[in-house]
């Protein structure tokens, strides 16, 4: 393969230089994007679930100094007043020589920030006794004991989609019986909820941990059931709305970084007249 003349290694390197910049200044500018969005996101959640969509609602005091006033006509219950809190097997067992079954399992990486990841589905060997002990059941809130801190306490509801489905030890599976699923999954992700798991989880270096004893004494709030669901659809909406601009977002650093190695491809391999633009910019 032969090397461009000195000269023309400059004009390439000086044209690549200026025109990555641009190209990186652009997905700098999707990247803040899809930040805002983050924030944003976050942002509204957590007004709505502890402030209501009413602004004019006369406030009263929680009770609770980090979480503050919220509409007077809500109440605010222990989680353990309104659901149970099942903990998951732990793997490992000794089940050598006693009669088990095989069932799928969910593990931390399946329970994301407001939705399952299933592409990938373990499978355990537990003795049959086990599984009316630990199946998940439709409705069940999964959450993470730990890990990374940006999933402690995350969570989604779990809609029946692998049949006969229990959960490990660092899933807790959160069984409502007095408020909805959909609502309890929206306070859990608010920002006050996740400052009452931070403020109460074991951590160690760039990593948390939750017992289901302090998961159980989370505040949760709690508007009558016809203002969850409202709560609920204008959540979707807005977070339907967020997800399509992030999508545009995503797909434009995507692009864009594509352009950008298609673009120094072209340029080191004599496919575009770089002298030639070097040439006419300098005009």
């Amino acid at each position: 393969m032969s090397l461009p003349s000195g000269s023309d290694q400059i004009e390439i390197a000086a044209f690549l230089d200026r025109e990555t910049a641009k190209i990186d200044a652009l997905v700098a500018e999707q990247e803040k994007l899809l930040a805002l969005l983050a924030e944003k996101r976050q942002a509204t959640i957590s007004h709505v679930v502890t402030r209501g969509l009413d602004p004019s609602v006369p406030m009263k005091d929680s009770g609770i100094a980090w979480l503050g006033d919220v509409p007077s006509h809500w109440e605010v219950r222990r989680l353990r007043v309104i659901a149970t809190v099942q903990t998951g097997i732990a793997k490992g067992k000794d089940v050598t020589g006693k009669p088990t079954i095989r069932v799928p399992y969910l593990r931390v990486a399946n329970v994301q920030d407001g939705y399952l990841d299933l592409d990938e589905i373990a499978e355990i060997e537990i003795e049959p006794d086990q599984l009316s002990r630990y199946r998940l059941e439709l409705g069940d809130v999964l959450m993470n004991e730990g890990g990374d801190f940006d999933k402690l306490g995350r969570g989604a509801i779990w809609n029946g989609e692998v049949e006969s489905c229990i959960h490990q030890n660092h899933v807790f599976a959160v069984r409502p019986h007095s408020v909805s699923p959909q609502w309890l999954t929206l306070v859990t992700g608010s920002a006050y909820a996740q400052f009452y798991f931070k403020g109460r989880a074991k951590q160690s270096t760039n990593l948390a941990s939750i017992s289901s004893t302090n998961v159980m004494e989370l505040p949760v709030v709690l508007p009558p059931a016809a203002e969850q669901e409202s709560i609920v659809e204008f959540i979707r909406e807005a977070m339907a709305r967020m997800d399509a601009l992030t999508a545009a977002a995503s797909r434009a650093v995507e692009l864009l970084r594509e352009r950008r190695g298609a673009l120094i491809s072209a340029a080191v391999t004599g496919q575009i007249d770089v002298g030639g633009l070097v040439e006419m910019d300098a005009g």
